[in-house]
């Protein structure tokens, strides 16, 4: 799913602007669900950065280099966005939307030293923004209706696990002695959902029967992942994804 984000905002804003949305994104949502506040704030600006390129190439059909730093973001930035040619969403709403951002990132102890200190209450509201504007830049460059976008976006969760060995279309843990619990947690971090049958030869489970019952139905109990009987589709949970992330943590 997220080739498939990556393939639109590609053919409309190139690969270096792409790129920069797409690993900020994931790196303010790693980091909130490690409840890493200063972080995940803080990785908003690049997430900011990148978006305000993606509207330049889109309403000016060029954008400022990465090397290059950009314009101070203040009213004079809105006012030329908004005197645009252009669709309203990039030339109003999504620029007013980063600019809430930008403000919070800047103005409330995160980029500078101030008065309020990096919270949840902040780092929520920039990831739900995030998300937010993600799924309307997807939308305004694809054919997806809102669901499928919004779908789209939820999906792109899949992360660079130095622990993972990716072989054609099966996945190893490199860590054979690493319990199949925290196997599964580890599997459904990097791409969810996955099936029980995907998993029970990713992991080399000899026993199925025992699979689902001393594995599966534990992790779903403790609602870590949600299993459905009737597909065999397992999806991570945020709480198994916090579960994941230490377990990843702890092994680098």
């Amino acid at each position: 799913m997220e080739k498939e984000a990556f393939k639109v905002l590609k053919l409309a804003f190139g690969e270096e602007i792409s790129t920069h949305i797409l690993d900020s994104f994931k790196e303010i949502q790693g980091n909130f669900l490690l409840k890493k506040w200063k972080p995940s704030e803080l990785d908003a600006g690049h997430f900011v950065e990148s978006v305000r390129r993606a509207i330049e190439k889109e309403l000016f059909n060029n954008y400022t280099p990465f090397k290059q730093k950009l314009s101070n973001f203040d009213n004079a930035v809105l006012q030329s966005y908004e005197r645009a040619k252009g669709d309203e969403s990039f030339r109003i709403i999504i620029p007013r939307a980063l600019k809430s951002i930008y403000n919070i990132r800047s103005k409330r102890g995160v980029g500078h030293v101030g008065m309020i200190s990096p919270n949840e209450m902040d780092a929520t509201y920039i990831l739900y923004t995030v998300k937010w504007i993600l799924a309307e830049v997807i939308r305004l460059k694809s054919n997806f209706s809102i669901i499928e976008t919004q779908k789209l976006v939820n999906s792109i969760v899949k992360r660079q696990v130095e622990i993972l060995w990716e072989i054609g279309e099966i996945n190893r843990v490199l860590d054979s002695g690493m319990p199949a619990k925290d196997q599964v947690l580890v599997l459904l971090s990097n791409e969810s959902p996955l099936n029980k049958s995907w998993l029970l030869r990713a992991i080399e489970y000899k026993n199925p029967t025992d699979f689902y019952r001393k594995v599966l139905k534990p992790l779903h109990q403790s609602r870590f992942i949600e299993y459905d009987k009737q597909s065999g589709d397992c999806f991570i949970s945020p709480t198994g994804t916090m579960a994941a992330e230490k377990i990843i943590l702890a092994k680098k």
